[in-house]
């Protein structure tokens, strides 16, 4: 898995154009104190370079080479899983880093909220990646785009669907969650990404031994 991880590091270096405006993007929405959209913004960058791999990978059949190689499939299905937490750990130093400096600047403390909203985005980035992995593997580029567009859109037309027939369940939902609790209710996330962490993993593995190239 060394080896694996040390050559997607490397594919990452050579995108030099992509990455300063990730790190620009990053300090900017701090500056602009818009932390509740760039940390989630964070999170799907590190997720869309993670996949970006895969595609190197597939580039001109490299992974033909590539799966001769003296490593067997399930390891190249772990590795992306952790390039892709290793890049969201990653991504939340650097907000990290980035609200230090602001606060320093400001001489004004973090709000309250900020430790709950580093988790929140660290849990949405980790769904993502046990949505994305799996789907990236068992569909390819161009299609594994169309599935993922499709399941934000089923979740999305899902949730709309629900507010318009029950016009109540918004406000039922929000007082359900207040009386819950925030340390509650991000228990119960964490155990549902954990579930889709682990489904997505197997799925992965799965598809990738199953895949012919």
């Amino acid at each position: 898995m060394k080896g694996l991880l040390i050559k997607d590091l490397c594919l990452l270096k050579s995108q030099k154009k992509i990455l300063p405006v990730y790190l620009l993007l990053a300090v900017w929405f701090t500056v602009m104190h818009n932390d509740g959209f760039g940390l989630p913004f964070l999170m799907m960058m590190a997720s869309i370079l993670m996949i970006s791999t895969i595609s190197y990978d597939e580039l001109d059949h490299s992974n033909t080479h590539l799966f001769a190689l003296p490593f067997d499939r399930k390891t190249y299905a772990q590795e992306k899983f952790v390039l892709g937490f290793i890049l969201m750990a990653a991504s939340l130093v650097l907000a990290g880093v980035c609200l230090a400096a602001r606060m320093l600047f400001e001489q004004a403390p973090a709000g309250t909220d900020m430790g709950s909203l580093f988790i929140f985005s660290a849990l949405a980035g980790a769904a993502i990646i046990s949505v994305m992995v799996p789907v990236r593997i068992r569909f390819g580029g161009d299609q594994g785009r169309i599935v993922i567009f499709a399941l934000f859109a089923v979740v999305a037309l899902g949730v709309l669907m629900i507010t318009k027939l029950l016009p109540g369940a918004k406000e039922e939902a929000v007082g359900f969650l207040t009386r819950l609790g925030p340390q509650t209710v991000m228990l119960i996330v964490a155990g549902l990404v954990i579930l889709l962490f682990v489904i997505g993993y197997l799925l992965a593995v799965r598809w990738i031994k199953r895949k012919e190239f």
